[in-house]
C-alpha cells in the first residue's frame, strides 16, 4: 500500500517540479529549528493577489521519535500553529497528511515516525508582502513527549520570498499525501450514532478487502474500529458504546472517519443519521 502511494506522489513531484521551475514560483523557506527528538521549519509562498498565502510546517522527527496527527490518540501532543505580528496575517487552514496508527507503551498513537509537511493556508492584507511571525508548537515523542516550540519570522522584503522552487514544490506534493475527499466509490455511505454505538456503510475502493477505519472526535480521542462485514458490496462495522467515552457523544462533538483501503486514504465529517429505527 504505501508503494503504491510512494510511486504516485513521487511521479507527481516530478511533474510539479517542472511546472514550478518554468513558472518561476517563489517561496520564503527558514533555518531550521532543532530539538533533541528532531526539527522543523516553516515554508510560505509570496502572498496572491486577494492576500492568500499558502505554506507549510515541515517536520522531521529524529529516528526512533514521533510526531502527531490532529486527535494524537491515548496521548501526544497535536500539532498548534499561532500567528501573530502588526499586519494582521491569520491562519485560515491546517491540513493533516494521513497517519499511521502506531502501538507505543501498551497503547496506541497516531502520527508519523517519518518527515511530515503540514499544508497551511494564511490569509492577509492584499498588495503586500506581509510582516509575518509565527509560533509553532509540536509534540516529539519516544519513551516519552517532549513538548517543542520554535517561532518563525518572515520579513516583508522582496528578498525574503525569493528563493529556489524546489520548496514550492514540496508544498504542492504534500497535497499529495492528504487523504481523498469522499466520492462515488470511497465514501460513507451511513452513519448512525445510538446507544449502541456507532454503526457505519462504507463504500470502498477495493470491494473485498479489509480496511483500517479511524474514528475521532472533536472531544480529544480517536477509536480504532473493530472488523466488519461485506453485504451486496458495502462494507458495514459497528463500533460498540463500550468502546466510546462517556461524554464523548454530546450534541457539540464533531465527529470525523479516516478510512484507509484499497492504498488509498479518505476522510470526512460525520453526519449521523439520528432517525430512530
Amino acid at each position: 500500500m504505501k508503494e503504491t502511494h510512494l510511486k504516485h506522489s513521487f511521479r507527481a513531484a516530478l511533474v510539479i517540479f517542472a511546472t514550478l521551475v518554468s513558472s518561476h514560483v517563489f517561496a520564503a523557506v527558514t533555518d531550521w529549528a532543532e530539538d533533541t527528538g528532531g526539527r522543523m521549519r516553516l515554508i510560505v509562498t509570496a502572498p496572491d493577489e486577494d492576500g492568500t498565502i499558502r505554506g507549510a510546517l515541515q517536520v522531521e522527527p529524529a529516528p526512533g521519535f514521533i510526531t502527531y496527527w490532529r486527535e494524537p490518540g491515548e496521548s501526544g501532543i497535536p500539532p498548534h500553529i499561532s500567528v501573530s505580528g502588526s499586519d494582521d496575517v491569520r491562519l485560515s487552514r491546517m491540513r493533516y497528511p494521513t497517519p499511521e496508527r502506531m502501538e507505543i507503551a501498551g497503547g496506541y498513537d497516531m502520527g508519523y515516525d517519518q518527515p511530515v509537511t503540514f499544508p497551511l493556508t494564511f490569509s492577509a492584507k492584499a498588495g503586500r508582502l506581509p510582516d509575518m511571525s509565527v509560533s509553532a508548537f509540536i509534540g516529539l515523542c519516544k519513551n516519552i513527549c517532549i513538548p517543542f516550540q520554535a517561532s518563525f519570522n518572515i520579513p516583508p522584503e522582496a528578498g525574503a520570498y525569493k528563493t529556489s522552487p524546489v520548496e514550492t514544490a514540496i508544498l504542492a506534493v504534500a497535497e499529495t499525501r492528504l487523504p481523498e475527499n469522499p466520492s462515488s466509490d470511497f465514501d460513507v455511505k451511513s452513519a448512525r450514532l445510538s446507544e449502541e454505538g456507532i454503526a457505519l456503510s462504507l463504500n470502498l475502493p477495493n470491494g473485498n478487502g479489509k480496511p483500517e477505519i479511524i474514528i475521532a472526535s472533536s472531544k480529544g480521542f480517536v477509536i480504532a474500529a473493530p472488523d466488519g462485514a461485506w453485504k451486496d458490496h458495502v462494507y458495514a462495522v459497528a463500533i460498540p458504546a463500550s468502546q466510546i467515552p462517556e461524554g464523548a457523544t454530546g450534541t457539540d462533538a464533531e465527529w470525523s472517519v479516516l478510512v484507509k483501503s484499497g492504498g488509498r486514504a479518505m476522510e470526512t465529517l460525520l453526519v449521523f443519521d439520528t432517525r430512530q429505527n
